[in-house]
């Protein structure tokens, strides 16, 4: 099947080549249609930043330096203002990190729904309304019809969530990008958000991008994943191989440092030492090397590229083939 979205070395900077922050490098991946691709990694390993790349709305001194965003055969990078408006929305939606700072707190929810639908629908009055009361409804907003003159700060944190995914599906778009939809949420209030995720992308055959540092979210959601480390993806696949034998130690460290039901009772979780690497200047080495249990001296040397190591699955690691018999003898690694 063609995919809906393919993402070609795509490269943003922020700042001057030599001194600026390479927030993205030289990041590849497609998403099918109604499929879903989780991205997953620390803060700060670039994944908002390919979200907000995918719908041109990255901000000042950053910018897209190389690469190519295919949407459908239509170049998104070569779309002119207008253009990529008129994606925005219709084609392509977002749901941003924080709905108090997303949402207009002087704009009633109604309006705020309302105004989407009269730009990109041609929606006028009683119409438009009640589209918005059916889009709140289907969120599982209860009394949508009341609700809809109360401003986001009467909303609760999972009820304003709710609220972004009815604006950002109100065009019922083809592709969705949802980032970081549960954070600051509590464990059932997450579970409903992902549940009304799940519902809506069946109903509307969406494809979704998933973004998020919780791999559990993405462990019950997405058909692959696509791992993120420094600016670069460093492991991606199907969510099946990724969860069951990661090939990229920062991956293995991921999945150590998350709790699990399945995990005997007796194992502690091991965080990962260290800090995550600041995407400064040429990186003609292995990022997580200063991190990583089994590094040695070529991780220093050499960045090692995303190749594939299993069908269905690629990592950037030189001992990648070796890691699951690695990291069981990681103390016998190279000191750096």
């Amino acid at each position: 099947m063609k995919p809906i979205l393919t993402v070609s070395g795509l490269k943003v900077r922020f700042g001057n080549e030599q001194s600026g922050v390479r927030a993205v490098d030289d990041v590849s991946f497609t998403v099918g249609k109604g499929e879903t691709l989780g991205v997953v990694g620390e803060s700060g390993s670039g994944k908002s930043v390919t979200g907000l790349s995918l719908i041109r709305l990255i901000s000042k001194p950053g910018r897209v330096v190389g690469g190519s965003i295919d949407f459908d055969g239509r170049d998104i990078l070569a779309m002119s203002d207008s253009e990529i408006r008129d994606v925005r929305g219709r084609e392509i939606s977002m749901i941003f990190q924080d709905p108090m700072t997303s949402l207009n707190p002087v704009l009633t929810i109604g309006r705020q729904i309302t105004e989407i639908l009269e730009v990109q629908e041609g929606m006028r009055g009683g119409r438009a309304k009640a589209r918005a009361i059916e889009l709140l409804s289907l969120v599982g907003i209860p009394s949508p019809e009341r609700r809809l003159g109360d401003y986001p700060h009467h909303f609760s944190g999972g009820m304003r969530q709710r609220v972004m995914i009815a604006i950002a599906v109100a065009c019922k778009p083809r592709l969705l990008i949802a980032d970081e939809p549960t954070t600051a949420l509590d464990v059932t209030i997450q579970a409903q958000i992902l549940d009304i995720l799940k519902n809506l992308q069946r109903e509307f055959g969406m494809a979704l991008i998933l973004i998020t540092h919780d791999l559990g979210v993405v462990a019950g959601m997405a058909d692959r994943i696509a791992v993120m480390y420094g600016g670069r993806i460093v492991e991606q696949g199907s969510t099946d191989c990724v969860f069951e034998e990661p090939r990229m130690p920062y991956t293995v460290g991921l999945l150590r440092s998350t709790p699990r039901l399945d995990r005997p009772d007796e194992d502690r979780l091991t965080p990962i030492r260290g800090l995550p690497a600041e995407p400064v200047g040429q990186a003609n080495f292995c990022r997580f090397a200063p991190r990583c249990d089994i590094a040695q001296q070529l991780c220093l040397r050499e960045a090692p590229p995303l190749r594939q190591v299993r069908p269905d699955h690629m990592a950037a690691c030189h001992f990648a083939e070796d890691v699951p018999t690695l990291l069981h003898t990681s103390s016998e690694a190279i000191a750096l």
